[in-house]
């Protein structure tokens, strides 16, 4: 029996058609929609239908029956202690333990089960290289076809993985934007169901995931500062969205204060947090930038999921940081020297963040504070290379 579900528009808040295709609302530009599900019973009788171990542990608060989902466990990923850090409690979320190796793995799982669960057979997605990477993976397993549109500057160690998955790859030539807009033609042209991110409203119910596994890891408690790295902003609204869900229903008494850590030139989202505080926190107009940054993954013109990037941010004492490519380089060696944990270059960029918010006396006392270790390592290996030859 399919799950029954809502959409709502991000910016004006108007109920939406419940159809698996809808993904704007046309009250502003870019003005994307939310996933609401009904929820019947409290906190208590929600949380005794958990099971498992995996992201589907928690299918009562999706908008899709776990018949549909992969034969791949996705989620149920390690919250390492990295212990005491500046005077902070430091706690680091493996997304790399993911099925492809990044954190990406949670959307494109969700977005599967609803292609899957409305008789969908063929799905399609631009990316820079991580979330290709994820749904070409998971689409093998789900034996349904996969379409991938990229820039021709992603990495090639990502495109590896696409190709041994069996994906089809169509290389753009130009930036991440002009390849999400040739996969949503695509999609339109052929009926292939789109998990562009931030446009399919299901990629932000996937990722909320790993709000809920925080929570869970730390008795039922959020921490007092969550660090995303940020390029389409959709971590972002989606760990809000999680953790927002988890005190809706009782099971957690606050929500997390969120930092958002951008590179430099590809900072949208903190270009419009600074516009909403001038502004009496209003979401501005979407930003445009033009993003030259060795992090791929962050590397975005104009973010996708802006309008609720910056709501999320606002409603979680919301905290913008941008770095440098060579704080970003760093960061990678040095996490992985100092703790043992290999990230790609827009995972890591939480670990310099962290030094900065705590040179600033930002984060002090025994806070705890946990880093979103979004992809691994091997998804970028040059970067690490590059740092040290500077």
């Amino acid at each position: 029996m399919r799950r029954l579900y809502r959409y709502r528009c991000c910016v004006c808040s108007t109920a939406q058609t419940s159809n698996a295709g809808a993904s704007a609302c046309t009250c502003a530009p870019s003005a994307r929609l939310e996933v609401e599900c009904p929820k019947n019973g409290d906190g208590r009788e929600v949380r005794s239908l958990f099971e498992g171990d995996s992201m589907w542990r928690y299918a009562p608060l999706f908008p899709a029956d776990s018949r549909f989902s992969s034969p791949l466990k996705v989620g149920g990923t390690l919250l390492y202690d990295l212990g005491s850090h500046g005077g902070i409690q430091l706690f680091l979320k493996d997304e790399s333990r993911n099925p492809s190796g990044s954190l990406k793995d949670r959307a494109s799982e969700l977005v599967l089960a609803v292609a899957r669960e409305n008789g969908l057979e063929h799905v399609v997605t631009a990316s820079t290289g991580n979330a290709a990477a994820s749904l070409a993976c998971l689409a093998a397993a789900q034996k349904m076809r996969a379409t991938i549109f990229v820039p021709a500057s992603a990495p090639r160690a990502k495109l590896l993985q696409v190709m041994a998955f069996g994906a089809d790859i169509v290389e753009v030539d130009g930036d991440y934007d002009l390849a999400f807009s040739r996969a949503a033609d695509f999609a339109k042209g052929t009926g292939a169901f789109c998990r562009n991110t931030g446009s399919n409203p299901f990629t932000r119910e996937g990722k909320k995931t790993v709000a809920f596994e925080i929570a869970e890891q730390f008795g039922w408690r959020a921490p007092d500062w969550i660090i995303v790295p940020v390029g389409d902003g959709n971590i972002v609204s989606g760990v809000a969205k999680g953790f927002a869900e988890l005190r809706a229903l009782g099971l957690i008494p606050r929500t997390a204060g969120i930092v958002a850590v951008q590179a430099r030139s590809s900072n949208a989202i903190s270009v419009g947090m600074r516009r909403a505080r001038l502004d009496g926190d209003r979401v501005p107009q979407i930003v445009m930038v033009t993003p030259e940054t060795r992090a791929d993954s962050i590397a975005v013109g104009e973010s996708k999921d802006f309008n609720a990037a910056v709501r999320a941010l606002l409603a979680n004492d919301g905290i913008c940081v941008e770095l440098e490519d060579d704080e970003i380089l760093r960061a990678t060696r040095d996490i992985a020297s100092r703790h043992g944990v290999f990230l790609e270059p827009s995972a890591a960029a939480t670990y310099s963040a962290l030094q900065r918010l705590l040179s600033q006396g930002v984060m002090h006392g025994s806070e705890k504070v946990v880093l979103i270790g979004t992809g691994g390592g091997l998804k970028d290996p040059s970067a690490c290379f590059e740092e040290q030859r500077s």
